[in-house]
């Protein structure tokens, strides 16, 4: 089952986000949107392969995709 992710950066990683980035797709991942100034990759993948996301070198955190909304 897909899972919608947010990929959080680390600070001192941002300057190899490209590679980062493929690195994701490598994984698994398939990439909605990169906010490069925000250090965050959003996108899809397995739910099964979400630990692989976590091993990649620069990944802070993985989480999940959150809708945000007036109330």
């Amino acid at each position: 089952m897909e899972r919608k992710v947010m990929v959080l950066v680390t600070e001192p990683s941002l300057p190899a986000l490209e590679d980062i980035v493929s690195d994701l797709k490598h994984a698994g991942m398939t990439i909605d949107r990169v906010q490069a100034v925000l250090g965050t990759v959003t996108g899809s993948i397995d739910a099964d392969a979400i630990p692989a996301l976590r091993e990649v070198h620069g990944v802070l955190d993985v989480e999940p995709d959150r809708e945000v909304g007036a109330s």
